[in-house]
């Protein structure tokens, strides 16, 4: 395949030309100047993605790059036909870049062993204003032909014939040239009918470039059947803290949220995930639906007020957006809170994606049991909200600090995790108190196996609202695709990943045993009624 074949290439200028480089009878070719023309981004469309490579000279060397793997030595065979070979440790396979009718370098090709690869320059310039009907009716074939051929479980909560039926009706709307949201609103029906919260349609970047600049710039809650705000991506705050949303551009807000509701993918069709979803990322869930705008009218009540007023809010930009909503990749900080006079500790996980720094995720929980170990704490409170999984390498250390005794963390041996369907042992400092953990609707994916453990084992209990995943999800290698005319990208669960659980209902979410619901007033008060209770109920117990 292309992507393990070329990703970083160096072509290597040669020390002297001669008939290894130069057809018999030509003139030795103007080495740099052919090179500079050379210079640019080609982008191949290999396995259904869309894969930029960048050629530039550095310190002397033209190279080739593409994150993630590693150089290639391309060496030249005859530069007056553009040609080279390059060899990837496995195969041969030849490079040939093309001049267009202007005589100008726009392509290359890559040849191998039954294989054959063009990429072309300038592909910034792909449109993403109109398509046709033929281009959209070939993304949906795609697309339908993706899930039916690799998902793992594309009727495990919808039957065929309800989703013939449903690709057909939904087919059947690709009948005038449309934007690309519009096309867009097509797919995500489909999507969220699998009942599958790894499978989901997202726009390509290219989409986000019409409108950097103009996100809608407000964060929101959704409480008691309100649209609160709850902060903003601007500096300035332009509508209050704690204040009602109404309308957006004319458009009722319970339209809006209805309308995304129906349409996001979440593991068994959880409502507790999807509501969290919405809020965490509303902002760009709603230019996905319905566009960019150059300036947002809101319609809104201000706190405990009935009164209604209109603001026109200047948009944020995708940056300030995307650093909030995608906070959980950053690696947020780890904490550990003593409350000695209570003999409580309080461990905030945020996430379990750490996959680039599994030794210091698990220096941290090794250290907070140390400390909690050296104390005598008698209660932990561990609080997982928000947190929508990551790596079962950093999850499985947390799990063997509070297991009475070893048990298996996957009900099978999964690949590079195989090792964690056997049981895993108890740490040297494992905690032997009261454990009480914190969960809301987003805890999904890695944490959804994670609480279902504990809940199956009767580890301690839960505080909160129900979790945003079963003890099961779909995932695995190579799960995105592009769709060949809009860019769209697919993602799709290949394999099915389970915690060593028997008899728990894969519909139903984590319940918790104290449950915990936000009042509005709660909300405008700051109140955090997760911690409260949990504090409560350590507070009433009897040693």
């Amino acid at each position: 395949m292309f992507n393990k074949l070329v990703l970083m290439f160096l072509i290597v200028m040669p020390c002297g030309l001669n008939s290894s480089t130069i057809a018999d009878g030509q003139n030795p070719p103007d080495t740099l100047k052919i090179y500079s023309e050379l210079y640019g981004e080609y982008e191949f469309y290999i396995s259904e993605k869309y894969s930029p490579i960048r050629i530039y000279l550095e310190n002397g060397i033209l190279m080739g790059q593409q994150k993630g793997f590693d150089p290639i030595t391309v060496t030249p065979v005859n530069l007056g036909e553009l040609q080279f070979t390059g060899y990837n440790g496995v195969e041969y396979f030849q490079i040939r870049f093309i001049r267009n009718e202007e005589g100008n370098i726009n392509k290359f090709t890559l040849a191998g062993d039954g294989w054959e690869y063009t990429g072309e320059k300038d592909f910034q310039k792909v449109k993403y204003d109109i398509f046709t009907v033929e281009e959209m009716q070939e993304d949906f074939k795609q697309m339908r032909k993706t899930l039916e051929d690799n998902h793992c479980c594309l009727y495990e909560y919808t039957d065929k014939e309800t989703f013939d039926r449903l690709f057909a009706r939904q087919c059947g709307l690709i009948d005038k040239p449309m934007k690309l949201n519009e096309f867009y609103k097509i797919l995500t029906p489909l999507t969220a009918k699998i009942g599958c919260g790894h499978t989901a349609v997202w726009m390509p970047g290219g989409y986000w470039d019409l409108g950097p600049d103009k996100l809608f710039p407000l964060q929101i809650r959704l409480i008691e059947d309100k649209v609160v705000v709850s902060g903003s991506y601007n500096n300035s705050v332009q509508i209050p803290f704690g204040s009602i949303i109404l309308k957006i551009n004319d458009r009722p807000i319970n339209d809006i949220i209805e309308e995304m509701k129906a349409n996001y993918s979440a593991d068994a069709f959880n409502k507790n995930f999807i509501i969290s979803q919405i809020e965490r990322r509303f902002s760009m869930i709603l230019a996905r639906r319905f566009g960019f705008s150059d300036k947002y009218k809101v319609t809104f009540t201000l706190p405990d007020r009935k009164t209604k007023k209109t603001a026109e809010l200047l948009p944020a930009n995708l940056q300030s957006v995307r650093a909030v909503v995608f906070a959980n990749f950053n690696h947020p900080e780890l904490t550990l809170e003593l409350i000695e006079e209570k003999s409580t500790a309080i461990m905030t996980i945020k996430t379990f994606i750490y996959y680039d720094r599994v030794p210091y995720f698990k220096n941290y929980i090794d250290s907070c049991f140390q400390v909690i170990h050296d104390k005598e704490i008698k209660n932990l409170i561990l609080d997982l909200r928000g947190n929508d999984g990551g790596d079962p390498f950093c999850a499985v250390p947390l799990f063997s600090c509070l297991e009475p005794e070893p048990f298996p963390y996957f009900a099978e041996p999964y690949g590079k995790y195989s090792g964690f369907a056997d049981p895993i042992p108890m740490a040297e400092k494992h905690f032997t108190g009261y454990l009480l953990t914190l969960i809301d609707g987003r805890c999904f994916s890695t944490n959804g196996h994670f609480c279902a453990l504990l809940k199956y084992h009767n580890i301690g209990d839960f505080v909160g609202t129900e979790s945003g995943s079963t003890y099961k999800c779909n995932a695995g290698k190579n799960t995105e695709i592009h769709l060949r005319n809009t860019r769209i990208m697919l993602y799709f669960g290949r394999g099915t990943f389970a915690a060593a659980v028997e008899g728990m209902d894969k519909t139903k979410p984590v319940i918790p045993d104290y449950p915990v619901k936000v009042t509005y007033q709660d909300f405008l008060d700051g109140k955090d009624v997760f911690m409260e209770t949990a504090l409560k109920l350590i507070d009433s117990k009897k040693y």
